[in-house]
């Protein structure tokens, strides 16, 4: 067995589904990553301030998925979609 070491940080991703496409940002908790971290939250919430919903998707241990309005809250893998209008 090896020695334990620090815990590794995990990645994170945001995934952005709009009329331009799928965007990906991924960050993490660490230092290096900061900027990217400070990108993905400010991108999270002005898409739902705009009405956007987001989900924690492909959650570990059967979860299912669930809505998430914390930035803090975010998981592996979370999708943003726009607000649906029906017409």
């Amino acid at each position: 067995m090896g020695s334990a070491g620090p815990e590794e940080t995990a990645m994170k991703t945001l995934r952005v589904l709009d009329s331009s496409g799928d965007r990906v940002v991924e960050f993490d908790d660490s230092a290096a990553l900061a900027e990217c971290r400070e990108h993905a939250r400010a991108l999270f919430e002005r898409l739902l301030a705009g009405g956007s919903t987001a989900f924690k998707v492909n959650r570990r241990d059967g979860r299912p998925d669930e809505k998430v309005t914390d930035f803090a809250a975010l998981e592996n893998e979370t999708v943003v979609v726009p607000r649906v209008v029906g017409g």
